[in-house]
């Protein structure tokens, strides 16, 4: 495995003298994420120097095996590094020019460097566990207070691209040409597998006939594309790469991270990935219809600060005719997204493993048969399976 720790150390030697620290230490402290990340070593790193403040960093350094990297067709850290030293500045530039909030401004880390050589893909943001943010448990259900701070930062990214198509559709096509991810569909033949084996038997029927009808067709492709709106969408816009903190005033921020997936889209994507891969049977039954309300009014809100209309933009007959026709995107979440958010600890695949042991030997715990079956029933109430 590769040394990371030397790919790293050049990185923040640069960033050190970039910001004027001199006779600088660099402490690295490799984190264990239980999990929560495969394909990279993640650290914490403290850079100080006399008559200066530390810096707090935060450093991923990417171990992926040559034979996914193929399989994927990527290029590791492109899309995340376009997203912090291009695209967020233009959104900055339109919060300025909106005069939008603090308050109701898009919060993430703030990036300080980035190594995109081959086999050293390195990124170093400011390290966001020291502002008291954390990450919330994958292997449990968000709560409504949470989950509604979430989606009103969904939504607010969304509008932010909207806003920038409006007010520079030249970025709009440079962001079409540089970001085209497509998800591997290869990758849904074993996980797809994996679902039948763990579907209850009543289920299986109904559950093969729309894996045969969605993956690997034209229905597949429709609904990842943008059909009455496109937005640039996150495209992995679940808790675990999201981090938030409670303010004195209780008030709860959420700042969005994790940016390597971003793609032009329809909004429901995101939406309906979060939903998924972060809640249970109870909290849907409770709150499912409340929470796609809350996204809808959220978009509109944010719409209405950059003064547009949301009548003219996305009305909101159009925004339930696209839940409806990208509904089925919420299954396909369950099956290949649900495996990993729900491991069991023990099993998580070690760090820079290959293809075979990410998709191919993962073994799904009994949390991934419950929160995946109690996805299919959900999905046949709503008249889908």
């Amino acid at each position: 495995m590769t040394d990371t720790g030397p790919i790293l150390r050049d990185v923040l030697n640069a960033i050190a003298a970039r910001e004027k620290y001199e006779n600088w230490d660099i402490k690295m402290k490799l984190i264990n994420t239980d999990g929560a990340n495969y394909w990279s070593h993640l650290y914490e790193v403290t850079i100080s120097a006399p008559n200066k403040p530390d810096l707090e960093l935060f450093g991923k350094v990417v171990i992926m095996a040559e034979e996914t990297r193929a399989a994927f067709n990527i290029s590791v850290l492109d899309t995340e590094h376009f997203f912090y030293t291009n695209l967020l500045n233009e959104y900055k530039l339109l919060e300025e020019k909106y005069n939008i909030p603090k308050r109701n401004r898009f919060l993430t880390a703030k990036s300080y460097g980035f190594d995109n050589g081959y086999l050293r893909e390195t990124v170093v943001m400011e390290n966001l566990n020291k502002k008291n943010f954390k990450r919330y448990n994958r292997l449990e259900s968000v709560t409504w207070e949470h989950a509604a701070e979430c989606v009103k930062q969904m939504a607010y990214l969304h509008v932010l691209s909207v806003a920038l198509r409006q007010d520079n559709p030249e970025k709009r096509n440079e962001i079409l040409e540089k970001n085209n991810f497509v998800y591997p569909t290869f990758l849904f033949d074993k996980m797809s597998q994996n679902a039948i084996t763990v579907a209850k038997e009543e289920y299986r029927e109904r559950l093969t006939v729309f894996l045969e009808e969605n993956v690997k067709t034209e229905n597949f492709d429709k609904i990842l594309k943008p059909i009455r709106l496109a937005v640039i969408a996150h495209g992995d816009f679940r808790p675990d790469n999201l981090m938030h903190r409670t303010l004195e005033d209780g008030t709860l921020e959420v700042a969005v991270l994790d940016f390597q997936f971003i793609k032009m889209s329809n909004p429901i994507t995101d939406l309906l990935h979060f939903i998924i891969s972060g809640t249970d049977r109870k909290f849907r039954q409770k709150h499912y219809q409340r929470l796609i309300e809350h996204y809808y009014s959220e978009f509109c809100n944010a719409l209405r600060r950059f003064n547009r209309d949301p009548d003219l933009i996305y009305p909101n007959q159009n925004f339930e005719n696209d839940l409806k026709e990208v509904q089925p995107f919420g299954l396909l979440v369950a099956i290949i997204g649900l495996p990993f958010v729900t491991l069991d600890v023990e099993n998580v695949p070690k760090i820079g493993s290959d293809l075979a042991t990410h998709f191919l030997g993962i073994k799904t715990s009994d949390l991934f048969a419950e929160r995946f079956n109690d996805v299919i029933n959900d999905y046949i109430k709503m008249g889908i399976l």
